[in-house]
């Protein structure tokens, strides 16, 4: 816990964090790209979810999943609620390396 809060603002965010792990745990993929935002919820890791991904047996075009086809997944137009969560945390917490790489492009 980062600042002292209220009880208000601790209920408030223990709602907002059970709201999420209902929508995670009730959320059924269909699609392998709906597999990869299911486990990016769980693990939290590009380079675990590729890992993961390989380990089930999926491949991209004959090729094992890298962190960036990962990344690409996330970052495409979201297809759902999850999808939009996820990809909104993941869009923060990379944000200073994509600073980065944007101020230094020529």
């Amino acid at each position: 816990m980062k600042n002292l809060k209220t009880v208000e603002q601790a209920k408030k965010e223990i709602e907002k964090l059970q709201g999420f792990v209902d929508l995670v745990e009730s959320f059924h993929p269909k699609t392998l790209e709906e597999q990869i935002i299911k486990e990016y919820a769980y693990i939290g890791s590009v380079e675990k979810v590729a890992n993961k991904v390989n380990e089930l047996g999926y491949s991209n075009d004959g090729q094992p999943f890298e962190k960036e086809d990962i990344s690409n997944v996330i970052k495409s137009r979201p297809t759902g609620d999850l999808h939009k969560l996820i990809k909104s945390g993941f869009l923060k917490k990379t944000r200073h390396t994509r600073r980065k790489v944007e101020k230094y492009s020529w």
